[in-house]
């Protein structure tokens, strides 16, 4: 995806709009990217202009930034010193507003065709859902019922321990708490395990 050097939330949909020249265009501001070549290649479709110079007159640091090799493009004349657009001298794409494509035709005395292109955004792509996974469920589901087997016995234990011998049947179990322990450890462990990963 290729940002809009002017609108940075939009993404430059790609269309052939102007011919066989597949272009990219700013949805929300009109813009047009040129990469290397494609603007001499469009005009030069509409008129003979095999002696036209379309390097930047009196070309200027610029502030945009080329959304095609990130360089900061430079600003000057194209064909008229009063045209002033975005070029990127690292990688050739030119950057023209939605209105200068227009100006650009008019100053080399070109007549029909497109001057200015409209797109629409892209649809957002569906989010396919993701699929059941049994084997997930299940030791989700094993784990959960360790967890509170563990925390069951943990609990008993503990009463066990903290009762008077008078009001109890049963004496604590060593083995039994330890189990308890484990059982209730390795159950939360596993349920945290592999989150956001799958099994």
């Amino acid at each position: 995806m290729i940002n809009c050097p002017k609108c940075p939330s939009e993404s430059l949909v790609e269309t052939p709009a102007l011919g066989n020249i597949p272009l990219d265009v700013c949805p929300g501001c009109s813009g047009i990217m040129f990469d290397n070549g494609e603007l001499e290649a469009l005009l030069k479709q509409s008129g003979d202009l095999a002696s036209t110079d379309f390097n930047l007159i009196n070309p200027k640091p610029g502030g945009q930034v080329c959304p095609l090799c990130k360089n900061k493009m430079s600003r000057g004349g194209l064909v008229n010193p009063l045209l002033v657009v975005d070029k990127c001298q690292s990688c050739g794409g030119v950057w023209l507003d939605s209105n200068e494509l227009g100006l650009v035709k008019k100053l080399l005395g070109i007549t029909g065709g497109c001057s200015e292109v409209k797109v629409a955004r892209p649809a957002p792509s569906a989010v396919m859902p993701q699929p059941w996974d049994f084997k997930a469920v299940v030791v989700k589901c094993v784990a959960g019922a360790a967890a509170i087997l563990g925390l069951i016995g943990v609990s008993f234990e503990m009463y066990l321990y903290f009762s008077p011998a008078a009001s109890v049947s049963h004496t604590p179990s060593a083995a039994l708490a330890i189990t308890s322990v484990l059982l209730f450890s390795g159950g939360i462990l596993a349920l945290n395990w592999g989150k956001g990963k799958g099994w």
